[in-house]
């Protein structure tokens, strides 16, 4: 398992519970990407029902994962798609302790479900970069 340095926090206007206390570096798929000191996140997104079958927002089976699917679904790095965001947190749970049958509800949740986060950060991200 990874140990992630956050600091947890009661959660703010935008949902978010934890925030990186130091750069978090991660390799997927060949693919490096490295998460800021001060990124907020709302841990792993489970509605609280499903929290006994999948996981609970902060757990550190899915801290790592969950931080950085938050990273790349509001930043949407270049080379990264939807896809690869949603392939690399059931990966990196599986690798960090979560059962296979608990990764799959969430994997498959993402690609049912994730669309509509994916599209609005994506929106937001061309709204500001018009502003520019």
């Amino acid at each position: 398992m990874t140990d992630i340095p956050i600091k947890i926090h009661h959660e703010d206007d935008a949902g978010n519970i934890i925030t990186l206390l130091n750069n978090l570096t991660v390799i997927y798929d060949y693919k490096v990407i490295t998460i800021p000191e001060g990124f907020r996140s709302d841990g792993f997104s489970t509605p609280r029902f499903l929290w006994s079958t999948i996981s609970p927002a902060i757990d550190q089976r899915t801290l790592r994962a969950a931080i950085c699917h938050d990273y790349i679904y509001r930043v949407q790095p270049a080379g990264w798609t939807r896809k690869d965001a949603d392939l690399m947190l059931y990966q990196f749970c599986r690798e960090d302790g979560l059962g296979w049958w608990p990764a799959q509800k969430a994997y498959y949740g993402l690609r049912l479900f994730g669309g509509t986060a994916w599209n609005d950060s994506a929106k937001k991200i061309k709204e500001n970069n018009n502003d520019q």
